[in-house]
């Protein structure tokens, strides 16, 4: 009894460990400041772009659950927003900030720069 146990177990942790694939999302990837669509990830603004730039956020799923938060260098939260149907302002960020978008649609960014 306590082999075919021992033999079951095995199998169901070896198919675990063949059968199971995680999935991630994009992590730290550097964006332009331009307009586009994105999913869900940490983005981050491209190190040698200096500029500060007002960003607004628009989640493109209105049925699908979506969130958005913007951390400064220090990993403080400095914005965040759930469920936003409208375009919203998500304050001024620039190339030390750190955007994660959370949701299983996508998300548009639109980034302005501040003179």
């Amino acid at each position: 009894m306590k082999k075919r146990f021992s033999i079951l177990l095995s199998a169901i942790a070896l198919f675990l460990m063949i059968f199971t694939t995680n999935t991630y999302a994009y992590t730290n990837a550097t964006i332009p400041p331009t307009d586009s669509v994105y999913k869900e990830g940490i983005y981050r603004l491209d190190p040698n772009d200096t500029g500060s730039y007002n960003l607004q956020f628009k989640f493109l799923n209105p049925e699908k659950n979506s969130a958005i938060i913007i951390l400064d260098q220090n990993a403080d939260i400095v914005y965040k927003n759930i469920n936003c149907n409208r375009k919203c302002n998500g304050g001024t960020i620039t190339n030390k900030n750190t955007i994660i978008l959370i949701s299983d649609g996508e998300i548009a960014l639109y980034f302005s720069k501040t003179p």
